[in-house]
């Protein structure tokens, strides 16, 4: 083989090699801003972020999480209002956030480059986290109109911060006035805060309730272990 030929199977091996890589990268994005296309054509995120929502119904939030975060690296940036997925994927990982205490467990499901402080090193880190998780549920609660689902969420993370206990507490009673409380989780973070001020008979109503709508999972469990 010639020196000619060699460089022309170089450049030929690099312009293919280029290709690859443009057509398998992840989602195109700069900043915040959010582009509904991937460089190939094909946007595989409503399929992934619709399986994602499912295994997070079924219980997987952590694996739900990672893959947001595998699809969107830049999640953090984005806003809510700019695209339905993003709203959908942001919700996610703000509930697994808050549910994990601003320590995401995701360290082998996600690329080191991703991580940043989504895995909560840190005590700055896991603030950081919580707070990221109220503000993105708050403005997924605004464009909802605040349904009663979206203030849900947005009341159980709240119950995370120590700072705006006072606001979960608020937003948690009123649902749960009106059995507009939608998930369990809330219920046990309702619970744990009614535990907190020492309404002990208001934390047992709050535990029952828990425990019938997910038929004594480990969430109402777990709220007992934290409020005694």
């Amino acid at each position: 083989m010639n020196k000619r030929s060699s460089v022309r199977m170089l450049v030929a091996a690099l312009g293919m090699a280029t290709a690859i890589g443009a057509s398998t990268r992840p989602a195109a994005a700069c900043g915040d801003v959010w582009v509904p296309y991937m460089d190939n054509g094909i946007d595989y995120r409503p399929q992934g972020v619709s399986r994602a929502e499912q295994g997070f119904d079924d219980g997987k939030i952590y694996a739900s999480a990672a893959s947001v975060l595998r699809m969107m690296p830049h999640v953090r940036a984005l806003k809510p209002a700019s695209a339905t997925i993003v709203a959908r994927a942001q919700r996610m990982l703000a509930l697994a956030v808050a549910r994990s205490n601003g320590a995401l467990p995701v360290e082998g499901q996600v690329p080191w480059w991703v991580q940043g402080r989504w895995l909560g090193g840190t005590e700055a880190d896991r603030a950081a986290n919580l707070e990221w998780a109220v503000t993105t549920l708050r403005g997924i609660a605004d464009t909802k109109a605040k349904d009663p689902a979206s203030m849900t969420d947005l009341g159980e993370a709240l119950a995370r911060v120590d700072a705006h206990k006072a606001e979960a507490r608020s937003v948690l009673e009123a649902l749960a006035k009106k059995d507009l409380l939608a998930t369990p989780e809330a219920y046990a973070a309702l619970a744990e805060l009614r535990g907190e001020s020492g309404d002990a008979s208001g934390k047992k109503l709050a535990l029952a309730r828990c425990q019938s709508m997910s038929n004594g999972a480990a969430v109402c469990r777990d709220a007992t272990a934290h409020t005694g």
